[in-house]
C-alpha cells in the first residue's frame, strides 16, 4: 500500500529535487502546503454544502409542480436546515 503524502514528505521531496537544504526550507515549505491544503478542503467542503442545498431546492421546486405538498414541504424544510446550519451567506 503505497504511503500517505504528507505536506512534510512532499516538502522535503521538493527540496531534494530542487537541491535545496533541507533544514529550514522543508519546514517552510511545508507549512505552505498545509495552509493550502486546509484553503482547498475549506472549499470544497462549502461546495459540497451548496450543492446539497441546490439539490435539496430544487426537489422541493419538482414537488410543488406536480402538487407533492407534504414532500414539498419536507424539501423545503431540508434546504433552510442546511442553509441555517451549513451556508454562509454572502
Amino acid at each position: 500500500m503505497p504511503k500517505t503524502v504528507t505536506p512534510e514528505r512532499l516538502a522535503e521531496r521538493l527540496c531534494r529535487r530542487l537541491g535545496l537544504p533541507t533544514a529550514g526550507n522543508a519546514e517552510m515549505l511545508s507549512e505552505l502546503l498545509r495552509e493550502a491544503l486546509i484553503e482547498m478542503r475549506a472549499a470544497a467542503i462549502t461546495a459540497a454544502k451548496t450543492a446539497c442545498l441546490e439539490i435539496s431546492e430544487e426537489e422541493a421546486e419538482r414537488c410543488r409542480s406536480v402538487g407533492a405538498t407534504a414532500a414539498h414541504q419536507t424539501a423545503l424544510m431540508i434546504a433552510a436546515r442546511i442553509r441555517r446550519k451549513h451556508v454562509e451567506v454572502a
